[in-house]
């Protein structure tokens, strides 16, 4: 099994590159510029269009370029963020460790389009000086963090079962969109895999997963997803994730835990535990995402998203990745192909 290297502790980052300018590369990079210490001295991408755009809006200062192994090779830079469509991740892991053994590589979730293109990109920053994560940002917000205090510290007693859900309106009739197309990954690869970070984060891998899928608006990829698992200490639980639902303007995830101590259910706004038994019972703790001191420097978009970058730029000085590394994400495509496995 692949293990993660350690590195000796290195300089702080400060020059970093990005390939590809869709909606996360924007983000991330006005999150960079934004921090005293980091620039994005480089972007890279592909399309000719966005390319002509970058180079009319962009400052004079950051380099311009269509091809991200010309961007590696030309600038010095201390990380690269790679936020590309899923298919295109693995690929660009490669041609940048080839070119550059020291950099320090973030990609958007997930990994890759599967676990052998995702155990790929471990191989490849095994022995890298450089610290790798993936883009999960829920693991940053509050909430979810703070229900995996109550799971750890056992405020639920033994865990008996959860059910699970992912639901967002962006599929409602068929069109062109890429996130259609096979390359896209659909709502396995694009909408569950930020629950099923958080399932494997908190609970680790199933032993056994039965898993159903559908196509409603989508001929190339899955618009819908169940599926069943049951884990080595007893847990057993279910996920519905579907990007094809009515009223959903913003994606909504629940994830609803019973243990033989209490129940907890958390959300992108809230987390509430419940717990004791019929003659020793405690109050239901309520926390809204609100009640927690969630302030960054800047704030771009949920606070989740800086405090995953400046995770990730602290990272440059430890001596292992910062969580989530490639090797946590790789678990995610694995859980993910199993499913797939599954319901073929």
């Amino acid at each position: 099994m692949l293990e993660e290297q350690k590195r000796p502790i290195g300089r702080a980052l400060t020059q970093v590159g990005v390939v590809g300018l869709g909606k996360m590369g924007i983000l991330h990079a006005g999150i960079l510029n934004s921090m005293p210490e980091t620039r994005v001295m480089a972007v890279c991408e592909h399309a000719s269009i966005l390319a002509s755009v970058a180079r009319k809006l962009l400052p004079k200062s950051i380099a311009i370029y269509k091809d991200h192994q010309e961007m590696v090779e030309n600038e010095r830079l201390d990380a690269i963020f790679i936020t590309t469509p899923i298919d295109t991740h693995v690929p660009i892991v490669l041609d940048i460790v080839r070119a550059d053994k020291d950099v320090n590589l973030f990609v958007e979730k997930p990994l890759g389009s599967s676990h052998k293109q995702a155990r790929l990109a471990c191989e490849a920053v095994a022995k890298l000086q450089g610290v790798n994560m993936v883009g999960y940002q829920k693991r940053f917000s509050p909430v979810f963090r703070r229900a995996k205090e109550f799971i750890d510290t056992g405020s639920l007693g033994d865990l008996m079962f959860f059910r699970s859900h992912l639901f967002s309106s962006d599929m409602l009739h068929e069109g062109n969109s890429w996130r259609l197309q096979k390359g896209g990954g659909g709502v396995l690869l694009d909408l569950a895999p930020h629950l099923i970070d958080i399932l494997v984060w908190y609970f680790g891998e199933p032993e056994s997963v039965q898993a159903t899928r559908g196509r409603f608006y989508s001929r190339q990829v899955d618009d819908y997803l169940l599926a069943s698992m049951s884990f080595r200490s007893g847990l057993k639980g279910h996920i519905e994730t579907c990007w094809s639902v009515r009223g959903f303007r913003l994606p909504e995830l629940s994830i609803e835990i019973h243990g033989k101590k209490g129940t907890l259910t958390v959300t992108d706004d809230f987390v509430r535990l419940e717990s004791g038994s019929e003659n020793n019972y405690e109050p239901v703790q309520l926390l809204y995402k609100q009640s927690f001191d969630s302030s960054v420097p800047f704030l771009l978009a949920d606070p989740e998203y800086t405090m995953e970058d400046e995770a990730f730029l602290r990272g440059e000085n430890q001596p292992t990745s910062p969580k989530p590394d490639f090797f946590e994400a790789a678990k995610v495509n694995g859980l993910i192909d199993r499913m797939i496995e599954s319901a073929t």
